[in-house]
């Protein structure tokens, strides 16, 4: 990751920490997609945010469409560079400018989701964290059979 995405990504976490949310980072959905960040608060609201450092890296990316059923809000977090890119009606976009500066420029639309897909989004969550966690404790986890954070049977 090149210091530009990861700047981004950081200072989007602290913005989505701000707001009530708890993040994780690299999640793999049902549809073995994995988002750059996903983050759930309190009322259960799901959001999930694709993080682009530069134009083609937007340009060349269309699998975030296939995110859009597992969250309530969609956000792009991208730096000053892409501000200018016409985003779908229903997307969100937060803007991350070169003077370390993060706010939300476009909010998303609210999209309702099934409540068995928000519960088995909430419950990988909730497993993809713990070995994220593990994995800072024990090093020899990784190297533990089924011990992936990607909890989606094959």
């Amino acid at each position: 990751m090149d210091k530009s995405t990861r700047e981004i990504l950081q200072k989007t976490m602290q913005l989505l920490i701000s707001k009530g949310y708890k993040v994780i980072t690299e999640f793999a959905l049902p549809n073995k997609k994995r988002v750059d960040i996903i983050g759930i608060n309190s009322k259960k609201k799901i959001v999930i945010i694709e993080v682009k450092s530069n134009k083609n890296n937007f340009k060349n990316d269309n699998k975030w469409k296939k995110y859009l059923k597992y969250c309530n809000y969609f956000y792009f977090s991208c730096s000053e560079e892409i501000k200018n890119i016409k985003f779908p009606r229903n997307v969100g976009f937060i803007l991350c400018s070169y003077k370390k500066n993060i706010k939300i420029s476009k909010y998303s639309q609210y999209k309702k989701i099934s409540e068995s897909v928000k519960n088995k989004l909430i419950h990988n969550y909730a497993l993809s964290a713990a070995s994220k966690f593990h994995r800072l404790i024990d090093p020899q986890f990784n190297k533990k059979s089924n011990n992936s954070i990607y909890v989606y049977k094959k």
